[in-house]
């Protein structure tokens, strides 16, 4: 990796238009939200897949959404050089955003006790149209609508956005060495400092990372992230705690009220069922005193999910292993999670046929699965 590709605010992408009517074209903005909802119910704990989109600006004519075109088009990134006009947003994305939750509450079961959003991305798609007596949809070559008053005499004049995708030289900002890492990994490795750098807004910033050792070279190292928080309306700081509130056939020990508790979520894209299934087992395990400071050795997977998304899913991970169950529905409406401190551990895993195997805490991870949730 050379460059990494950072942005102030959010992403902002085209759909390609071959323009066969050779106008200049007019690119109408449309927010878009995709992710995984996670909820809690009082029977436990469920999810669904979610990739919406709807018009950022009133403009007649303009339809509201654009379906599952952001789905099958390929898609890209929108530059303020391109030919064109790009019509800026009218309707903030809160707004909207509010829109999609009321639309998604409707359609979840009741009575539903917490919801969150896990591997979200929010991002600006610019769809094309050009101007030819009416509105026309550049992509289907197919008129739409009357043409809106202020676009009649002929494209919409607005100044040339100001926006752009930073680059950013994949060096090490403490030595300057060139920083590790795959294509879409979200944290980069110095193997010279063995320093981890995880962007934030248009910097890198440094993470603690930690690592099992094995003796296994051909170990496949997977990243999680450890968060400790401040919890209200129930005591969870230490494991003590945690055997206690999860009703674990553990006798509580004297040095069990010494170990700090820490979630532990996967750092990585994986189906709602799978993601939820490894968070509550590894938060359960509590496996942080097997690890040293330390870099991953050999082969790692990417880090594909950002720490402030993660820790959206907390309490509904909270939710899975909270007891007693009939208590849930009550304290999860009072119980309030303030995240205080994060960290990056990876733990080795050994490659069969079909998964991934953690022989430390007998955790499977399916091999296809994990290939294609990269696509989440």
């Amino acid at each position: 990796m050379k460059s990494l590709l950072l942005s102030g605010d959010y992403f902002r992408y085209v759909l390609p238009a071959k323009n066969p009517a050779r106008k200049e074209l007019i690119y109408l903005p449309y927010w878009r939200f995709k992710g995984l909802l996670l909820f809690s119910l009082p029977a436990g704990n469920d999810h669904k897949f979610i990739d919406v989109n709807q018009r950022a600006a009133e403009i007649p004519g303009m339809p509201i959404t654009l379906g599952l075109r952001a789905q099958a088009i390929k898609l890209k990134f929108a530059a303020p050089d391109m030919e064109g006009s790009f019509i800026p947003p009218a309707r903030p994305f809160p707004e909207i955003f509010t829109e999609f939750q009321k639309r998604l509450s409707q359609a979840l079961p009741k009575p539903l006790l917490y919801c969150a959003h896990l591997g979200e991305s929010m991002g600006m798609l610019y769809a094309p149209f050009y101007a030819n007596g009416r509105l026309y949809d550049a992509l289907l070559d197919k008129p739409v609508g009357n043409l809106p008053a202020k676009l009649s005499g002929g494209v919409f004049k607005e100044s040339k956005p100001t926006w752009r995708v930073q680059f950013v030289p994949a060096l090490c900002p403490d030595c300057g060495w060139d920083l590790e890492g795959q294509r879409d990994t979200l944290v980069l490795h110095c193997g010279n400092c063995k320093a981890s750098w995880y962007p934030s807004g248009q910097k890198l910033t440094r993470v603690e990372s930690f690592a099992l050792h094995t003796p296994e070279k051909e170990a496949y190292q997977l990243p999680f992230w450890q968060i400790t928080c401040n919890i209200t309306e129930i005591s969870l700081k230490t494991y003590a705690d945690l055997v206690r509130i999860a009703n674990l056939p553990v006798v509580v020990r004297g040095s069990f009220e010494k170990r700090e508790f820490r979630f532990w979520l996967p750092a990585f894209k994986l189906r709602a069922r799978a993601f939820l299934r490894l968070a509550e087992s590894l938060t359960l395990i509590q496996a942080q005193e097997m690890l040293e400071p330390s870099l991953p050795a050999g082969r790692h997977h990417p880090v594909t999910l950002p720490v402030e998304e993660v820790c959206e899913s907390l309490k509904v991970v909270l939710a899975g292993f909270l007891k007693p169950r009939r208590k849930v529905a009550e304290l999860l409406t009072a119980i309030t999670i303030q995240p205080t401190h994060f960290r990056l551990a990876y733990l080795p895993f050994a490659e069969d046929q079909h998964d991934y195997l953690q022989p430390h805490t007998q955790l499977a991870i399916n091999k296809n699965m994990l290939n294609l949730s990269g696509n989440l």
